[in-house]
């Protein structure tokens, strides 16, 4: 309804004057039989928060126990702070994502190599993590590196035995992987935080790329803050990959150190390798570095470089992404 002004340039007559006064003695009395009316009608939160103080709290009880569900039905813990993410460096972070939620983690890389008058250039997209907080410190882990196209050129002869320079291109879809990562432990004064990881490869990319097997792999992780801006971190692996229908042992291993450039702006720095790098070759060495943009909590953007400590690494690469927690 709406709201009617009264005419207060209205006068009223002097033989109006009794009725007015009754009615004005017959609302008195009916305000006060209202007002204990309505205090006897006063919610059990407001008698509360009269007891407990006008500052008190009015969260009702079944507010403070209800949560937000995820896609997967699990409840989600609430935040502490910025999304921890697994790139854009090697070295895997120890810590899990929060139970009930879920983070997205892509990218793109181009890499270069070259050896006498071969060279290799590949672009991956869009190197797939989703890592689901399924419970305190436990995570369940489904990536896929995506889609390489590459192309290769080197030197060949003809029948008539003239050097000539080819070229070839391919492409395909790498393998999926299943796997887990439980936080061990939190640092606690000497001891550094610990973490592990267990995952496998499963035959779903394509010929010319997949594996054709089931590939395991397990990696112990750890970290330590130094201080408030700066920590280490190294992963050491182990896994018996699959080529050419062959299975062979591999180690791997990293050491990380970041630094917080800002409240947003973090970089690192790190060493990797594969021992070896395939089934008849040696040790790949690898050296890089990169930068990560928070531009919320819940997201983040990444890029890195990175170059070969020898022949048996990649020349060059470089690559962009982003980590986003949901």
């Amino acid at each position: 309804m709406g709201c009617h002004h009264l005419n207060t340039t209205r006068t009223i007559g002097c033989g109006s004057c009794p009725r007015l006064i009754d009615r004005v003695a017959l609302a008195l009395v009916l305000l006060g039989y209202a007002a204990p009316s309505s205090a006897a009608q006063q919610s059990p939160l407001e008698e509360e928060r009269e007891v407990a103080g006008t500052d008190a709290p009015s969260h009702r009880p079944d507010e403070q126990s209800t949560r937000s569900k995820n896609l997967f039905g699990l409840e989600a813990a609430p935040l502490t702070g910025p999304l921890v993410t697994d790139r854009p460096d090697f070295t895997e972070s120890t810590d899990a994502v929060p139970t009930g939620w879920c983070q997205l983690e892509a990218g793109y890389t181009y890499t270069y190599d070259s050896e006498g008058k071969d060279r290799v250039r590949d672009h991956t997209a869009p190197e797939l993590l989703l890592r689901i907080g399924l419970a305190e410190d436990f995570e369940l882990r489904i990536g896929w590196a995506g889609y390489s196209w590459r192309n290769d050129r080197f030197e060949g002869e003809t029948r008539g035995g003239r050097s000539v320079t080819r070229e070839d291109s391919s492409q395909g879809a790498q393998d999926l992987s299943l796997g887990f990562k439980l936080k061990l432990f939190e640092q606690e004064g000497w001891r550094p935080h610990f973490g592990i990881i267990g995952a496998i490869s499963i035959p779903s990319g394509s010929a010319e790329v997949s594996s054709g097997d089931v590939d395991p792999e397990v990696v112990l992780l750890w970290a330590y803050d130094i201080t408030d801006s700066f920590a280490i971190a190294s992963n050491v692996g182990l896994g018996v990959p699959t080529e050419d229908d062959d299975r062979f042992v591999q180690a791997t291993t990293s050491l990380s150190g970041a630094f917080a450039l800002s409240d947003t702006i973090g970089a690192y720095i790190e060493y990797y390798g594969f021992y070896t790098n395939t089934e008849s070759s040696d040790a790949a060495h690898t050296i890089n570095g990169g930068l990560t943009y928070l531009l919320t909590d819940n997201f983040q953007i990444d890029w890195r470089i990175g170059m070969g400590l020898n022949e048996e690494a990649d020349d060059f690469f470089t690559g962009i992404g982003f980590s986003w927690r949901f």
